[in-house]
């Protein structure tokens, strides 16, 4: 890509948008090569190195240095609704090597900066003492429902990241747990841990009907937790659905059936995780510095090649003219030859200096010093 491309983050959050417009969003995005979508329980992003900024309307749009530093905050953790939650490092990270291999250098670097930005702030405050995630606050939003907790049978379905965090949860708080998963072998290894069961996503019909509460963060988009097992389940005896997959596991015709509880992630609290003002205030300051420092530094290293370019044309002119000269004036002892010498080279860094601290500032002109210099273009 070209060196004027530019640096942008198109990013919806919870806090901007309704989960349905999220949802709708994440559903038109699709993959594409050269950026990268970051998507979670709060948030839908796309990061791209582009020629022409365009506007988004769903999305607000950040260029350059603001989305950079946006990145920086998302990967400390600082833009989480449990400020310095650890999962988003490995959502960052994930959504990252999803599309490593096709991504503009910018980005690249942008990312690899980000993800230690964000181990560094961690290690360095207390934000890195956090351990409180979307799955602890969907189990303890599910107990509060509950008369007698500690007799309760909980199915939580999905054994990614959220779904492992919610088994741990429960550990000891309610009398039996179940997990169920498409693999089987991952339901295990949660399972395993926490002194739960293991399920397959075929089991989960007959499980339903002796859970009290279900968590639910796989990605099954109504075609599991539909409006017929639920009806089926429900008469008699009450459900609680805590829904924290997006998009959404529960079938939408089936949210308000009567009897059941339904709770989605933008239900669920927010959460300081008890982070002093102190600490958030020095990450945020953290990443603002970051961020400038990343963007000077991305125009100095685009600048870099033809800056080297240009002073390898201007030297090699001085020093055939250098030649020349001294062959002219051959009666000059040693000091006085390295005196011209010293001169010439004294001279070419004098007009050089003008034009290679414009090349750092918009290295988009390095096209134009090539011609100016009688440089071939770099295809």
């Amino acid at each position: 890509m070209a060196l004027e491309a530019q640096l942008v983050a198109r990013v919806v959050h919870q806090r901007d948008a309704a989960l349905d417009t999220r949802e709708r969003l994440l559903g038109t995005l699709g993959s594409a090569p050269g950026r990268v979508v970051l998507s979670t329980c709060h948030r839908v992003e796309v990061y791209e190195a582009v020629d022409q900024v365009e506007s988004s309307s769903d999305m607000r749009t950040l260029v350059g240095r603001e989305a950079a530093a946006h990145l920086f905050r998302v990967a400390a953790g600082l833009d989480s609704a449990i400020a310095g939650e650890p999962q988003i490092l490995r959502q960052v990270r994930a959504a990252y090597e999803a599309a490593a291999g096709d991504l503009d250098p910018m980005l690249t670097r942008l990312f690899e900066r980000a993800l230690h930005v964000g181990r560094e702030i961690r290690r360095e405050t207390r934000l890195g003492e956090v351990r409180r995630s979307v799955g602890s606050l969907a189990v303890d939003d599910a107990l509060r429902a509950l008369d007698d907790p500690a007799s309760a049978t909980v199915l939580v379905i999905g054994a990614g990241e959220m779904g492992k965090l919610a088994v741990r949860a429960l550990s000891r708080r309610v009398a039996r747990v179940l997990v169920a998963n498409r693999d089987r072998a991952r339901a295990e290894i949660a399972a395993a841990t926490s002194g739960a069961v293991a399920l397959d996503l075929e089991d989960v019909p007959e499980a339903i009907a002796s859970a009290d509460v279900v968590i639910s963060a796989a990605d099954t988009r109504g075609t599991l937790l539909t409006r017929e097992l639920l009806s089926a389940r429900l008469p008699g005896r009450p459900l609680v659905i805590v829904d924290i997959a997006v998009p959404r596991s529960v079938a939408e015709d089936a949210r308000e059936l009567a009897g059941l509880r339904y709770r989605s992630v933008d239900d669920l609290a927010d959460e300081s995780a008890n982070v002093p003002a102190s600490d958030i205030a020095i990450a945020a300051e953290r990443c603002s510095r970051e961020a400038v420092a990343f963007m000077r530094e991305w125009r100095e290293r685009g600048a870099a090649e033809v800056i080297r370019d240009v002073r390898a044309r201007a030297e090699s002119l001085r020093q055939a003219q250098l030649e020349r000269a001294l062959r002219r004036l051959g009666h000059l002892g040693e000091r006085d030859r390295r005196i011209v010498e010293a001169l010439s080279t004294g001279v070419t860094n004098a007009i050089l200096h003008a034009p290679t601290v414009a090349l750092r500032e918009e290295p988009s002109r390095s096209d134009s010093a090539r011609e100016l210099f009688g440089i071939g273009r770099k295809p």
